[in-house]
């Protein structure tokens, strides 16, 4: 319990509760002209989707699919529409009716009262799966545009290079390498052949 303690004591508690103060604030002025009976649904409604936002972040912490998948479920179970227990013409959360049949060990209620819940949760896989299937779909062809672009551009690099060389090939070229060859040096045995072939003609003679 230590590191919960030294958690807690590390937490900036002074800005957080300015924080939760101005959030009251804030909803007693956006509840103000809202009709008592009304007061619990949007309550209701405003506690969800601060749950599932603060979810979100937790939803990028894990991998891609359970991440969705995770953030789906909580969704359903949120939100997906059921009825009132004492009035079945008031729309109602789904989850309530299937806590309360669990409570009251109502196996078939539950299951009725999970239909929903199970329906919202199929139909929101079904639209996350096709929306990765867009998304990948659009990262490859994001992917492919990026490689043929570093492509060309490599390609441009290259004969921008290849033409400075040709450049500085011609210009080499224009240029007599004749008159910095060296010239090969007379040695001695070339220099004594004409002599020998003197004294073997008149041997001859």
């Amino acid at each position: 319990m230590d590191w919960l303690k030294g958690i807690i004591d590390s937490l900036p508690m002074g800005a957080i509760s300015d924080t939760l103060g101005e959030i009251t604030i804030w909803w007693g002025q956006l509840v103000k002209d809202v009709p008592p009976a009304d007061l619990p649904m949007y309550a209701y409604l405003g506690g969800v989707i601060i749950v599932l936002i603060l979810w979100l972040l937790v939803a990028r912490i894990l991998p891609r699919p359970l991440g969705g998948m995770s953030w789906m479920m909580l969704f359903a179970v949120l939100l997906a529409p059921g009825t009132a227990l004492g009035d079945p013409s008031v729309i109602a959360p789904a989850s309530i009716g299937v806590v309360y049949a669990i409570m009251m060990k109502d196996t078939a209620g539950a299951i009725t009262n999970m239909l929903p819940i199970l329906v919202v949760l199929v139909v929101g896989l079904f639209v996350g799966f096709v929306w990765q299937l867009i998304r990948g779909a659009f990262e490859s062809s994001l992917d492919k545009a990026r490689s043929r672009t570093a492509e060309d551009a490599q390609a441009t690099a290259q004969l921008t290079t290849g033409n400075y060389l040709a450049d500085d090939a011609s210009l080499s070229e224009s240029f007599d390498h004749s008159a910095l060859t060296p010239k090969p040096e007379i040695t001695k045995t070339e220099l004594n052949k004409p002599k020998a072939e003197v004294s073997l003609k008149k041997d001859r003679k």
